[in-house]
């Protein structure tokens, strides 16, 4: 038996030109709202499952060690992704699992938290944090383009720790439970495959990061390859449409679900 959570840890601001790419502000603005700067608001949603055996976080959100440096997202109403699992009824060090999407910032930042010390830590000091070989290759040895995107904080305290493991190829965590690997925004993005029983579900993160990228010339400028990034979206919502799958949108903070 599988059940789900859908976690808000807080929104940010990101210049809708930027989120939706080539699409003409005259369309996206009729369909997502902005200020008078262009400005959209964007949600950090996260996933929480639970099995009989195991406890898996999908994303963290951006965490709070890096409110300086990410002044200009205007990070706000943010939430402490511990505190929202405790508020299901499990204590950090019972998650088993966490799933990181991609390495950037708003996907990671809560995987690690800063100890008593001041020191950086691992958040959920008993998971398996699954990541990407190509992700973390990339991590590593980023283009100048995506560099801001990642910070050494947020993922070298669980490599130092030990509790990375690398996902290869498309891997079967276990029956109907499916990690999926996507290029296009990022090299290696992780999308996440689960049924429940009675409901067929995806978490594309940002191969669809709001139900308006779902349209697949709707793009965005955060995306580091377009013509990848189109061919890698209609690859995932292919697959997503033959199981008539709903999709959890990570950043669309008006509509946190709805049909591939």
């Amino acid at each position: 038996m599988l059940n789900y959570h859908i976690l808000e840890t807080g929104y940010f601001l990101a210049d809708g030109g930027v989120m939706f790419g080539p699409v003409p502000k005259r369309y996206w603005s009729a369909k997502y709202p902005c200020d008078e700067k262009n400005m959209c608001v964007l949600s950090m949603r996260c996933l929480f499952i639970e099995t009989e055996n195991r406890k898996i976080l999908v994303d963290s959100g951006a965490g709070d060690k890096h409110f300086p440096k990410l002044k200009y997202y205007g990070l706000h109403k943010m939430k402490d992704i511990r505190e929202e699992i405790r508020r299901i009824g499990y204590a950090p060090h019972e998650v088993t699992d966490v799933i990181f999407t991609h390495l950037h910032f708003d996907h990671c930042g809560g995987g690690t938290v800063f100890d008593e010390a001041y020191e950086t830590v691992p958040a959920f000091p008993n998971a398996t944090y699954w990541v990407s070989r190509k992700q973390w290759d990339n991590y590593r040895n980023p283009s100048p383009f995506e560099a801001g995107a990642f910070f050494a904080d947020n993922i070298e305290p669980v490599y130092e720790s030990g509790q990375i493991h690398f996902v290869e190829e498309d891997t079967e965590l276990f029956p109907s439970f499916d990690l999926k690997l996507y290029d296009g925004h990022t090299p290696g993005q992780i999308a996440v495959f689960f049924e429940t029983g009675t409901e067929k579900l995806a978490f594309p993160g940002d191969v669809v990061p709001t139900s308006l990228n779902r349209s697949l010339s709707w793009l965005s400028a955060f995306d580091n390859h377009a013509a990848l990034a189109y061919d890698e979206k209609k690859r995932f919502l292919d697959l997503a449409r033959k199981d008539s799958r709903t999709l959890i949108f990570f950043h669309d903070a008006f509509t946190p679900t709805g049909k591939a």
